[in-house]
């Protein structure tokens, strides 16, 4: 596309791991992006994110060379990945689901690569560090965007300097947001946030010692914890080595990271005053569902949180961005190597956006699996009535919850029926289920493994 001079053909706002895929994928098949990032560098704060890379993006991840680096920085192979449901660490067990450690859970035959456990703060780093080595991404730092003006032939994007407080403008052929749920371009193009609040949550990033020498109840990757009013927090490890984030939930108003003292949580949460914990750092956050009205807007489009939140229940709201991501990424190349044209933008918007949906409301289902509040009156009980309460909620939360740990068919079953490059050839539809995946040779599927 030579009608017009660009500063960067493609420019990425945001430099979290969806910015970053998609200048890695680009720059995998040779196509250079600017990519701007606000903070002063990739992943300069241990913020209480995302540690979960599903077999999808593992299988990405396997074509640009980096499965091997994420298994070095990731969580420890022995480490169980089961969630336990229980009145504290230290107290009542009321449940468990089991997962079994990176080394005994079999590699299931639809896909030749296994979910990983990977802190962002990791596997940040090891994409910015991918991107680099191509030498075909300019990456600015302390760099934010204000604003952009969009034509017929690329936008115009105003951007602040915020190293030396200058101004100036780039002239890009198109513009993706990758810059989260707060998206100033969305907010610019004024795209509807369509879906709603979950809750108000406050995280804190909590170091302590291996829990189970002091006598918690089962060795685990999670903890959710259950009171009177039903699941009330959880625990869950960031880096299998002795980080956690403890997250509990409340409104807005007294989750005031400010002004809210956290501790009688984590100790409630640990049923002990006696073990020794450090908080790292706290971060309020508002659980959301909810997706962009279109992803694109003429030249201007939207990946991750920028097009779609989730809650975390289920872990798929970094492993969609990442997907939307490649996505775009091949469409992207196509049109500035003259091979495709604009019309494949419509496509991204008609491919992704259903799947930002789908994992949107599955993640939403879990999220109120296990914060139902009926039948846990009895859960402290120390007679019968309390043994029969505790082994009802474990029934009830170990089979609600089982697609939440277990969803192969969330991560491989999306399906692009609706796209019009796809050529239907007539056959029947594979179920759409959020556990099994079933391999199909159907457009618009993924290609079976091999």
């Amino acid at each position: 596309m030579t009608t017009d001079k660009f500063d960067a053909p493609i420019l990425i706002i945001g430099g979290g791991p969806i910015g970053l895929a998609l200048a890695l994928d680009l720059a995998w098949r040779g196509q250079r992006s600017t990519l701007i990032e606000r903070d002063s560098g990739t992943a300069t704060v241990m913020l209480a994110k995302a540690n979960g890379l599903h077999e999808r993006t593992m299988e990405t991840c396997r074509r640009w060379g980096l499965v091997e680096n994420i298994k070095t920085v990731g969580f420890p192979p022995d480490l169980p990945g089961d969630s336990v449901y229980c009145t504290s660490v230290t107290g009542h067990l009321i449940g468990r689901t089991i997962m079994g450690s990176t080394n005994s859970r079999p590699l299931p035959e639809q896909t030749p690569e296994k979910r990983q456990r990977c802190a962002q703060y990791e596997f940040d780093p090891l994409l910015a560090n991918a991107v680099k080595s191509y030498g075909l991404t300019e990456i600015r730092y302390s760099t934010e965007f204000l604003s952009m003006q969009q034509d017929e032939t690329g936008v115009s994007v105003h951007l602040g300097d915020l190293a030396n407080g200058r101004d100036y403008v780039l002239r890009s052929c198109f513009l993706v947001s990758c810059e989260g749920a707060a998206s100033r371009v969305r907010r610019q193009l004024e795209i509807p946030f369509e879906g709603k609040t979950l809750d108000f949550s406050l995280s804190a990033m909590v170091r302590m010692p291996d829990l189970t020498a002091y006598g918690a109840i089962e060795n685990a990757e999670r903890f959710i914890f259950i009171g009177t009013e039903g699941a009330w927090g959880n625990l869950t490890a960031v880096d299998g080595r002795g980080i956690w984030r403890f997250t509990i939930l409340g409104s807005q108003a007294k989750l005031d990271a400010a002004h809210y003292d956290i501790r009688p949580d984590i100790r409630r949460a640990l049923g002990s005053d006696n073990l020794e914990f450090e908080i790292v750092r706290l971060l309020p956050w508002r659980r959301s569902q909810c997706v962009a009205a279109t992803y694109r807007v003429g030249r201007v489009l939207l990946a991750g949180d920028s097009a779609h939140t989730t809650s975390p229940t289920g872990g798929h709201g970094m492993n969609t961005g990442v997907a939307d991501a490649v996505d775009l990424s091949w469409m992207l190349d196509a049109i500035l190597n003259g091979w495709g044209d604009e019309g494949l933008l419509s496509a991204y918007d008609l491919e992704r956006r259903p799947v930002g949906i789908r994992n949107s409301l599955n993640s939403a289902h879990n999220y109120r699996a296990w914060v139902q509040s009926e039948g846990y009156q009895d859960v402290f009980d120390d007679g019968r009535r309390g043994v029969d309460c505790r082994a009802a909620i474990g029934r009830r939360l170990e089979q609600t919850l089982h697609g939440e740990w277990h969803s192969l068919g969330i991560e491989l079953g999306y399906r692009y029926e609706q796209s019009p490059i796809i050529i239907p050839d007539g056959t029947t539809a594979t179920a759409d289920d959020i556990t099994n995946y079933i391999p199909t040779a159907r457009p618009g599927h993924r290609a079976p493994h091999a």
